[in-house]
C-alpha cells in the first residue's frame, strides 16, 4: 500500500513541478561511510549510490536515489565464543528533497534534506527482518554542494536514516558521503 501511494504521489508531483519551473535536472554519484547508531550487531561499513536531480522550485530540489550499503562484520566480546556473523546489506530506493541550494553554478551551496524511501536489509544468519523484507524509512541531514563550474559540483552530505522494524524497534545509521553532481538544462 505504501509503495503504491509513494509511487503515485511521485508520478503526479514531479512532472507538474518541473514543467512549471522549466526543465532543470542532473545526475549524481556518491560513496562514503555507513555508521550504525545504537546497534551492537553491526560495525561501520561502506555505501555508494546514484541519484537523479530535479529542480522542483527555486530552492527545492528533488532527488530520486538508489543506494547500496553494507555494514561491517561485528565483533562480539564473549569469552570463548567466536563469531562468523556478517554485517547487513541494505539496498534503498527513495526520494530526498533538498532545501536551500540552487542547482549549478560556482561556490559553496549548503542545504538541508528530508527524505523517505524503501529499504531492503539482508543478512543470512539472523531473524526475519534480515531475510530481505522491504521496509519504509525516513532520512534527514545536512550537506553542501561546492560548484566547480557551471555544470558540476562536489557534493558532501551527512544523512541520518531510520528504517522501521517489527514492533517499536528500528535500524538507524548515518551515511557520510562525498560525490559528484552533473547538471543538465537551465539553472
Amino acid at each position: 500500500m505504501y509503495r503504491l501511494l509513494f509511487c503515485s504521489v511521485l508520478l503526479l508531483l514531479i512532472p507538474s513541478l518541473v514543467l512549471a519551473q522549466g526543465l532543470s535536472f542532473g545526475l549524481g554519484v556518491s560513496a562514503g561511510l555507513n555508521v550504525p547508531v545504537a546497534q551492537q550487531d553491526q560495525k561501520s561499513g561502506s555505501t555508494f549510490g546514484f541519484r537523479g536531480i530535479v529542480k522542483a522550485l527555486p530552492v527545492v530540489v528533488l532527488e530520486p536515489n538508489l543506494a547500496f550499503s553494507r555494514y561491517g562484520d561485528p565483533e562480539l566480546d564473549l569469552e570463548g565464543v567466536t563469531s562468523d556473523l556478517e554485517g547487513s546489506k541494505i539496498t534503498s530506493f527513495g526520494v530526498d528533497a533538498t532545501v536551500g541550494a540552487p542547482m549549478g553554478g560556482p561556490g559553496l551551496r549548503p542545504f538541508a534534506l528530508l527524505g523517505m524511501g524503501f529499504y531492503k536489509a539482508s543478512r543470512d544468519q539472523v531473524g526475519d527482518f534480515e531475510k530481505g523484507d522491504t521496509r519504509f524509512g525516513w532520512a534527514f541531514g545536512l550537506g553542501s554542494a561546492i560548484g566547480i563550474g557551471p555544470r558540476m559540483a562536489v557534493d558532501i552530505r551527512g544523512k541520518f536514516n531510520m528504517i522501521s522494524a517489527e514492533g517499536s524497534s528500528s535500524k538507524k545509521s548515518v551515511f557520510i558521503t562525498g560525490g559528484l553532481n552533473y547538471y543538465f538544462g537551465g539553472n
